[in-house]
């Protein structure tokens, strides 16, 4: 009688969890159908590497990644604190080097781009 009630318990539950959305979502091959248009760049993405000054602690790096992904055309960002660095990939048909650095200026921080320094040939 107990395992019943348990079983039943459970056919309940999942019922529900269905029903309300709960527990785990099993995406299946129907639901993986995208737009390619939405995905359409004009170019490749591009990354660029910034210096972040007046970061203070982990909430402040929080901050700019939430001004950065609030950001048109930024596709995806890595602020490091400690560190203070910020790399960037973003769609250059939506959004310049210019505005990303404006975006973060405006969340309350500087930012400048790091220069990629040219490997030294060893001989």
């Amino acid at each position: 009688m107990k395992s019943i009630l348990i079983l039943l318990a459970s056919i309940a539950f999942n019922a529900t969890a269905n029903v309300y959305g709960l527990g785990v979502y099993k995406a299946n091959a129907a639901d993986k159908t995208v737009n390619q248009s939405q995905f359409h760049m004009k170019e490749d993405p591009k990354t660029i590497t910034l210096k972040i000054t007046g970061m203070t602690c982990a909430g402040c790096a929080s901050h700019i990644h939430t001004a950065l992904s609030k950001t048109e055309g930024v596709i995806n960002d890595e602020v490091k604190y400690p560190g203070d660095v910020a790399i960037i990939k973003y769609d250059a048909s939506k959004i310049s080097e210019k505005e990303i650095i404006a975006a973060i200026e405006k969340a309350g921080y500087k930012a400048e781009i790091i220069k990629e320094t040219t490997k030294k040939k060893t001989l």
